[in-house]
């Protein structure tokens, strides 16, 4: 886990930290792969291969032999196998490349390549691997539109179009509910008043001077204060 720690294209420990540093470089192709069942169907050899070239046969193969349901290093293997792929990729797209590939974003089996090239190439081992892309549900845009982690971005990722829950709306009517909402979708104090049944009267009074309303005044900064 600490090797993924160290990589800045994985988005274990922050989800949308990869996103966000790829938006920086500002790519118009994306392609965002949907695999289909790929903790399942992840072939064994690609991780042995990883783990040999790193601790060597013995320790390679005390790792992937007789694994556990549910054993901590599982994830992390996948997910470093999954990133050697798209560098394998990147390679095969770009043999007398010097610089290490950063146009992708991964998280397990989330996927993202913002290089029509390295994209053809990492489907094609893929298909060599047997592992299945749902081209139903994967996404190959021209304009920066892409799903990561259960989130949709548009516009070169810089809009965050991922519906709110039903049941997160619902508990918004409570302050604590409200804090979190605001604070997950980056909601203005203006949206908050609205999902708790506020008026454009009370919307329009927003920005007048409370100091004639000591008790109103001291209601709102403790309102604020949650933010």
């Amino acid at each position: 886990m600490s090797v993924l720690r160290r990589i800045p294209q994985d988005g274990t420990f922050h989800q949308e930290g990869p996103i966000h540093r790829l938006a920086k470089r500002r790519p118009r192709f994306i392609a965002s792969f949907d695999l289909s069942a790929a903790t399942d169907r992840w072939p064994v050899p690609v991780i042995y291969e990883l783990m040999a070239c790193l601790f060597g046969q013995t320790m390679a193969s005390c790792i992937v032999n007789g694994q556990p349901l549910g054993y901590y290093g599982s994830w992390a293997l996948f997910a470093l196998s999954h990133h050697a792929i798209v560098w394998l990729a990147a390679l095969r797209a770009y043999p007398h490349q010097t610089r290490p590939f950063l146009d992708y974003a991964l998280l397990g089996d989330d996927i993202v390549i913002a290089d029509r090239s390295v994209a053809k190439e990492y489907r094609s081992l893929l298909d060599a691997l047997q592992v299945d892309i749902s081209d139903a549900k994967s996404i190959v845009s021209e304009t920066g539109c892409l799903e990561f982690a259960k989130r949709f971005w548009v516009k070169i990722m810089s809009k965050d179009l991922s519906p709110v829950s039903a049941k997160a709306v619902l508990e918004s009517y409570f302050l604590v509910g409200t804090q979190q909402l605001a604070y997950k979708y980056k909601l203005s104090p203006k949206t908050c008043l609205r999902l708790n049944k506020a008026g454009y009267r009370v919307l329009g009074q927003m920005d007048t001077t409370l100091r004639p309303y000591p008790g109103v005044l001291v209601g709102f900064r403790r309102y604020l204060v949650s933010f």
